[in-house]
């Protein structure tokens, strides 16, 4: 039973329904939506990213956000230092506010974690201006009947 169609259905049943983000550029000192949640309240499983262009050695701090419509952004990942993170190097939010940075090989957690986010984005914010490129995948379950998350 080691076939595509039982990975996936074993695995939508475990973290839920995966979306991925393409690659793309780092926010050059403000936020940029990597997702958008819609139709209701979902459970996020699993938010990830990996570092496709090495990120630049200067002051690179990035956080994970939420930005329902309406309320009040709330850090889900707190600011961690990025800086020479490498290609393969990987973010993973792991609950109470904390990012954790790891570098290529593995995406290193002490503790499953999930969270709920209303409608509204998941956000990437930058504090500086730097180079890099990462990619996101996130695993959800939908709280509300309809409710969705797409790459932004």
């Amino acid at each position: 039973m080691n076939d595509d169609a039982s990975r996936d259905m074993l695995t939508t049943m475990y973290l839920g329904y995966h979306v991925a983000r393409a690659t793309a550029a780092l926010p050059q000192s403000t936020n940029h939506a990597l997702f958008t949640v819609a139709g209701g309240r979902v459970e996020v499983t699993l938010l990830f990213g990996e570092v496709t262009t090495a990120i630049q050695n200067s002051d690179p701090v990035l956080s994970v956000n939420s930005t329902p419509t309406p309320g009040t952004v709330l850090a889900l990942g707190a600011t961690v230092d990025t800086t020479s993170l490498e290609i393969g190097g990987f973010l993973r939010v792991v609950g109470a506010g904390n990012l954790v940075k790891s570098l290529a090989g593995a995406a290193l957690s002490t503790t499953y974690c999930s969270f709920v986010v209303p409608i509204g984005t998941i956000r990437l914010a930058g504090g500086a201006s730097k180079q890099g490129n990462m990619k996101w995948d996130v695993f959800y379950k939908p709280l509300d009947e309809g409710a969705t998350v797409t790459a932004a």
